[in-house]
């Protein structure tokens, strides 16, 4: 079980935050009075479209997501091994506190993310408890090229990047996720920017942006997630149809002694290696 992190910032400024989620009807859900090396701003328009995003989201949300899940359960025919266990586990971590929390899986198909979801909650209680439904951050170059697929990327609470973008863009976006999660907001991210191209978690390619977004925060947790259908070989757009899907996760808060860039190096390889650990475990379990 995760404990706060003792990262020694708790001294210096305050971050005083007020959340509301849509499914408290407008009732201040938390309070967040926290000490902090610097305070989690971004411009107001993006504050804006995150709130009028995640309000419209919320309203669609009874109606998109049990079809998406439909089509995963019987179409796709892919199951989760231990289900209720995984979900009994995460609502016992989400709900305990609202520590900043970062997700950070392994990436082998383009639609991780809505068998992460799917694994951690029901449609009922993630619309009861809206902020632990996860924001994602796909790329724009694959989810981005027809007007439905914009639709649902919106409504699934999706902040696309460009991963040719400019460094400007990359850091709205890394500073977007910061913000939304200094306020009680869960965001998934693959560390490796990218699917795993030889269908293992390549701890080389570990992007340093995870460790941008955490390394700017006062206190936090990672739930570093591995996710692999039994019959994955290598990455594909979706998971073998019909396919059981292993699900393992673990709850760090990595730390460095260093600063900046060594720091957010030192964090994000640490997930990285985290995630790694945790696919040996796999595959070990698989040669007895």
């Amino acid at each position: 079980m995760p404990g706060k992190s003792e990262n020694g910032y708790s001294v210096m400024n305050t971050i005083h935050a007020v959340q509301k989620d849509p499914a408290d009807k407008g009732r201040v859900h938390s309070e967040i009075n926290r000490n902090s090396s610097q305070e989690v701003s971004i411009p107001f328009r993006m504050r804006w479209r995150c709130t009028i995003q995640k309000w419209v989201d919320w309203i669609f949300f009874p109606f998109l997501a049990p079809l998406i899940i439909f089509i995963l359960k019987h179409v796709r025919k892919n199951r989760i091994q231990n289900l209720k266990k995984i979900r009994m586990l995460f609502k016992r971590i989400a709900g305990e506190s609202k520590i900043p929390t970062l997700i950070c899986a392994n990436h082998l198909t383009k639609v991780d993310s809505i068998y992460i979801h799917h694994a951690f909650a029901s449609v009922f209680f993630y619309w009861r408890h809206f902020r632990l439904f996860s924001w994602n951050i796909p790329a724009k170059e694959n989810f981005w090229t027809n007007p439905l697929d914009r639709l649902v990327t919106y409504l699934g609470k999706c902040i696309p990047i460009v991963r040719t973008g400019t460094p400007e863009h990359h850091k709205e976006v890394l500073d977007t996720l910061r913000y939304l999660l200094s306020r009680g907001e869960l965001c998934t991210v693959f560390p490796e920017g990218g699917r795993s191209p030889k269908g293992r978690v390549d701890v080389e390619n570990v992007r340093y942006g995870v460790g941008t977004i955490l390394n700017a925060l006062p206190d936090y947790r990672v739930i570093c997630v591995y996710l692999r259908a039994e019959s994955q070989k290598e990455m594909t757009d979706l998971p073998p149809k019909g396919d059981t899907l292993y699900f393992d996760f673990k709850v760090i808060t990595p730390q460095s002694v260093q600063k900046g860039r060594r720091a957010e190096r030192d964090i994000s390889r640490t997930i990285i290696r985290k995630i790694k650990e945790m696919e040996e475990v796999y595959f070990e379990q698989r040669k007895e």
